[in-house]
């Protein structure tokens, strides 16, 4: 299993950056390697995504999402996957003053097949910087 944690300061509104983020639909218009996104079930502070990602291979899994806009976390556990044993995280956004956020990203990632701790390592802590760039642009195009 592999962990990975991002904290960094951000030069976008908090309320809007966490609107990009609870946008799931639109991922695949902004996340890198995000094929689609589907919003199974979406509720007062819940939603169930159904995701298709291409890392080494096409990967398919739902996974339930816990909001609440006040605090600024959005919160994922994984309901299903051919894939992932694994798939939980959330993101925590404190407005620091106008247009600027400090983001807390979580990652908590384990395949059902070995993947040697190197390689999963990289999968997941390699592309987080940009990740969350791609985020804070969506926000910034809000």
């Amino acid at each position: 299993m592999a962990k990975a944690e991002i904290h960094e300061i951000v030069n976008a509104d908090k309320d809007k950056l966490f609107q990009a983020i609870s946008r799931y639909e639109d991922y695949p218009q902004f996340v890198e390697n995000c094929k689609s996104a589907t919003v199974e079930r979406k509720g007062s502070g819940k939603a169930r995504v159904a995701y298709h990602v291409s890392l080494i291979k096409d990967v398919h899994y739902v996974i339930d999402h816990t909001e609440d806009a006040a605090a600024g976390t959005v919160a994922w556990t994984l309901v299903e996957s051919d894939t992932f044993k694994t798939n939980t995280g959330r993101w925590e956004l404190k407005a620091l003053g106008p247009g600027k956020t400090d983001v807390k990203y979580f990652l908590e990632l384990d395949f059902k097949i070995f993947v040697p701790g190197m390689i999963l390592n990289k999968l997941i802590k390699g592309p987080l910087p940009s990740m969350v760039k791609s985020f804070v642009d969506r926000a910034n195009s809000i």
